[in-house]
């Protein structure tokens, strides 16, 4: 593999699966602080907060902070915040989505409000009747529609939840409006993260286990991508696959003897 300048890594099933670290995942990381590489962790994950995927990876051996990891949920409200600078957001999610645009310096619309700027969708185990109807109202009424991803459900332990898909698509429905996606596979995060790093796609390698996922992602923010087989995508996914990534390798250890 060519080394690039820019590194763009997907977590689980390439960094650890559950809360394993995978192989040679301790020594890429190691690596690319060594050779002075500009990187971030990227994640759709919705679920954990970046307080909570950095304390995994310090668990896990992995020196770790907020600098090196970009979630898509930080990305929309980046986003919006340039669109609407100390703007009004009704937010469909939970208590860190909103701290979050209120760091950004955004005022948190109130629940029962249908007018803001923005609407923005994250995962949202509270949502109700009140919340589509206000939501859909705004966007109806011109305010910018954005969902962190559009997973339809999440895995949990006894079987699956709503995910943020589900609710914006409701809004979408209501609205006849669609959102603008952050997470991947479209290339939102992607093309914030170089952003953050002052990087182009040309110099930029994105690293990840899913072809539909985070290959596709890649694809469509113009970076090279790099496939590990230590996750969710097989060699026989890949053979059928239309999406073909760059670099194929069964793990970041396989990766780290061509390094």
């Amino acid at each position: 593999m060519v080394p690039y300048t820019t590194y763009l890594i997907d977590l689980d099933g390439v960094i650890y699966r559950g809360n394993e670290l995978l192989p040679g995942a301790k020594e890429f990381v190691a690596w690319l602080d060594a050779q002075h590489k500009k990187y971030l962790y990227l994640t759709n994950n919705t679920f954990a907060t970046s307080e909570q995927v950095v304390a995994k990876l310090t668990h896990l051996g992995i020196p770790a902070n907020d600098a090196h990891l970009l979630t898509a949920g930080q990305a929309a409200v980046q986003y919006i915040s340039r669109r609407f600078p100390r703007g009004t957001i009704y937010v469909v999610g939970e208590m860190p989505l909103i701290e979050l645009v209120e760091a950004h310096g955004m005022t948190v619309a109130p629940v029962d409000s249908p007018k803001a700027d923005a609407v923005l969708v994250g995962l949202d185990r509270d949502f109700d009747y009140m919340k589509l109807n206000c939501a859909m109202n705004a966007v109806r009424s011109g305010a910018l529609f954005v969902t962190i991803n559009r997973d339809p459900v999440l895995p949990v332990k006894d079987g699956f939840i709503p995910g943020c898909g589900t609710m914006a698509a409701a809004i979408e429905v209501g609205s006849g409006i669609s959102p603008e996606v952050v997470g991947k596979p479209q290339p939102m995060l992607l093309k914030e993260a170089m952003r953050l790093l002052d990087s182009q796609p040309g110099e930029t390698v994105m690293i990840g286990d899913g072809l539909g996922v985070d290959i596709l992602a890649g694809k469509n923010a113009g970076t090279h991508t790099l496939l590990v087989l230590s996750g969710s995508s097989s060699r026989a996914d890949l053979a059928a696959s239309p999406v073909q990534p760059d670099y194929v390798y069964d793990d970041l250890a396989a990766l780290m003897k061509e390094l």
